[in-house]
């Protein structure tokens, strides 16, 4: 027999009922409201005028952002930033702005409302809505696929460096190789960090890999010869010559037989070649970001989230031994495997 629940249970319960923070977060990023409270705190009906809103729903919605510790309300209907609303503002170190508008974007929420066929069949939400697999709905709608690769690069811009700085043992590769690694932000990140490796390998699409070419920012390691660039399907093919293939945040993607199919293709092209895996890790205490993410990856392409034994049995199969699994300073973690003898 369950012992009888409180109110404050039952009130618990129905909170998690509303699809309100995500919204307003995204509502109140797109008004600028962080911007406008730089200054310092305005009440509501001077806050609602300048953003050009309407100052009831407003308040609502800064309300319900106050709750989460985003806002501060320091008197009634007086609005202030604090250190998180800061997050919301473009241009600022570590926005969180294009996120904002991403987690809360209309394609995504459609694919949280088929949430029950991902659960019932195991297959992606996505495709049910859409009638077709999300990235290649992303290829003929340009202005979604420029605000997702736009907050993955944010992502990456507030995330890469903390991870890198948590690895140390990225100094001791000569050459490393970014498998999908985007425009290149994080294996910037580990060279910049670490001076000591001489050549960073950026494997991506092509129509990828044009646009990191096209970035004056790492021009000069381009030109230096310290990254060079490796167009093409890494399931197809893979560079030789590497000490330590990389990834961030997408072996999540990929069913298990194609990961041990991409591994076995690293351990072919350079056998003594580690790997060094910045992915999310499934735990019994996992934190709330990363159970969320899970349920975000089931819905949109039917990924997942593995546990370190998982990892380490996919590389077995692959010929490496999962030597650690790293903690960073995120909630990321580095799972590093090298070649089985």
């Amino acid at each position: 027999m369950t012992d009888q629940p409180s109110i404050e249970d039952i009130t618990a319960v129905q909170e998690l009922m509303f699809p309100s923070a995500a919204q307003s977060i995204r509502v109140v990023a797109e008004l600028g409201i962080a911007d406008l409270l730089v200054d310092g705190p305005l009440p509501i009906g001077e806050l609602a005028a300048k953003a050009g809103a309407a100052a009831r729903p407003l308040s609502g919605a800064l309300r319900v952002l106050t709750v989460e510790g985003v806002f501060a309300e320091p008197t009634p209907g007086v609005f202030a930033n604090t250190t998180r609303s800061h997050l919301l503002r473009q241009g600022v170190p570590d926005s969180q702005f294009v996120m904002s508008g991403l987690g809360a974007s209309d394609w995504l929420w459609a694919s949280y409302g088929a949430l029950g066929h991902s659960v019932r069949t195991g297959a992606p939400a996505f495709p049910k809505v859409y009638d077709t697999h999300l990235w290649a709905w992303l290829g003929q709608h340009p202005e979604q696929a420029r605000q997702f690769n736009d907050a993955m690069n944010e992502f990456s811009n507030t995330l890469g460096p903390r991870i890198v700085a948590s690895y140390t043992e990225f100094a001791k590769a000569g050459v490393v190789a970014d498998l999908g690694g985007g425009i290149g932000t994080y294996l910037t990140n580990i060279l910049q960090a670490y001076p000591s490796v001489e050549r960073g390998v950026l494997v991506d699409q092509p129509s990828v890999i044009e646009q990191a070419k096209a970035r004056t920012d790492i021009a000069p390691l381009v030109r230096d010869g310290r990254l060079g660039f490796f167009p093409g399907d890494f399931f197809a093919d893979v560079p030789t010559g590497i000490d330590l293939y990389v990834t961030k945040q997408i072996t999540h993607s990929w069913s298990d037989e194609k990961l041990v199919s991409l591994l076995k293709r690293c351990r072919d092209a350079s056998p003594t070649a580690g790997i060094a895996a910045a992915e999310l890790v499934q735990t019994k205490d996992a934190p709330r970001f990363v159970r969320h993410f899970d349920v975000m990856m089931y819905v949109t392409m039917a990924g997942f989230l593995r546990t370190a034994e998982e990892y380490a049995e996919l590389f077995g199969q692959a010929g490496y031994e999962l030597t650690r699994v790293v903690p960073t300073d995120t909630a990321f973690s580095i799972i590093e495997a090298v070649p089985a003898d």
